[in-house]
């Protein structure tokens, strides 16, 4: 006979002894994990004692590892922001590149225009040069006039009058006189006509300039000529040429010539050592296109024959740069502001100087 309890309990008795054996197993892993975790804790520990690491150490190592990972965190940040400022710096190099490349073609253009300018071939070369007006007719001595004003020139039935500041008083000269923003270092006077101390000379100013001399009677002469057959010096008409200034609430008027010393003779530059020439016309950006050359060379009176200055000198060592000097204790030391003036016909100055001995040596 069977026991009836039998057949109900053995599925629960089954159930129940899997339970066990899970848990049991469970059991044994989990000790095995723990002793293996345990062994690895006491291999570290050993570890560190045998390296002479304390609790403490561990603290300060920990406590550095912390701060190294703030700092490094910050240098992310910085590197981040540096990254920006290189997207930046990238979009200006750009710019700048396409900058760069406007002045190297402007560069370019002006460059040939003044080698051909200062080329001592002849002036214009190559350029059919405009009709010469007579600007002494009443209509357009008065438009000659007006346009003069326009750039703080003044100009009169006798002379033409420039604002101009004495930029040297000692050293070689180029040049009596350039416009504003030329080649100073190497003149003695500036022309600035109404130009402030930081502004750039005025528009046209050279060719409003020139046709105020025409004003006066004045036609182009002849540039000085360097040829395979020899030179030959600057021609035209005598140009008087004075500067004035300011002194002890007295105008002094001095002869340009009085204040270029000529170092190969030893004495001033003599009298009617200059002449008009007239400078010349050259192509601007069109052939159609004309620019007054001393607009761009800014000379205008030279000791040293240039082709396209206004007024070149006939003197000996005209053909020297390094013949003519500034007449030091001739040129007031304390005084900026001064005129030029251009005469067509002769004056008397106010201040001259007496004669220097041919051997007194230099001044």
């Amino acid at each position: 006979m069977t026991n009836p309890d039998a057949s109900t309990s053995s599925p629960l008795s089954g159930w129940i002894a899997g339970g066990l054996l899970v848990v049991v197993g469970l059991q044994v892993w989990s000790g095995w994990t723990t002793r293996a975790a345990l062994q690895e804790v006491r291999a570290s520990a050993k570890a560190l004692d045998e390296a002479g690491v304390s609790a403490g150490e561990l603290d300060r190592i920990a406590a550095r590892i912390e701060k190294a990972a703030i700092d490094i965190e910050q240098v992310g940040r910085r590197l981040d922001r540096i990254d920006g400022r290189l997207v930046e710096i990238e979009v200006i190099a750009r710019d700048w590149e396409f900058l760069v490349d406007d002045i190297t073609r402007m560069r370019q253009r002006v460059d040939e225009i003044i080698s051909s300018l200062e080329g001592r071939g002849g002036a214009g070369s190559g350029v059919q040069q405009p009709p010469e007006l007579d600007w002494t007719q009443p209509d357009l001595f008065g438009a000659a006039q007006r346009a003069a004003e326009t750039v703080g020139v003044t100009l009169t039935e006798d002379e033409v009058r420039i604002p101009a500041r004495i930029v040297a008083r000692e050293g070689i000269l180029e040049y009596f006189a350039v416009l504003k923003g030329g080649k100073e270092h190497e003149a003695l006077i500036s022309l600035v006509g109404n130009a402030g101390p930081k502004d750039v000379r005025p528009a046209q100013f050279a060719a409003k300039i020139n046709n105020a001399v025409q004003a006066l009677g004045f036609r182009r002469g002849r540039p000085i000529r360097i040829t395979a057959s020899g030179t030959w010096p600057a021609e035209g008409q005598t140009a008087y040429l004075f500067v004035e200034w300011d002194e002890d609430g007295e105008t002094v008027v001095v002869r340009a010539e009085d204040l270029v010393w000529n170092r190969r003779l030893a004495q001033p530059m003599p009298r009617d050592s200059w002449v008009y020439v007239g400078s010349s016309w050259i192509e601007g950006e069109t052939p159609d296109e004309l620019i007054f050359a001393a607009d761009i060379t800014a000379e205008v009176v030279a000791t040293y024959s240039a082709v396209n200055t206004m007024f070149d000198t006939i003197a000996e060592g005209a053909q020297d740069d390094t013949v003519f000097l500034a007449a030091t204790p001739r040129i007031p030391q304390e005084i900026d502001a001064a005129t030029f003036v251009v005469r067509f016909t002769d004056r008397e100055p106010t201040r001259t100087f007496p004669a220097i001995e041919d051997d007194a040596g230099d001044e």
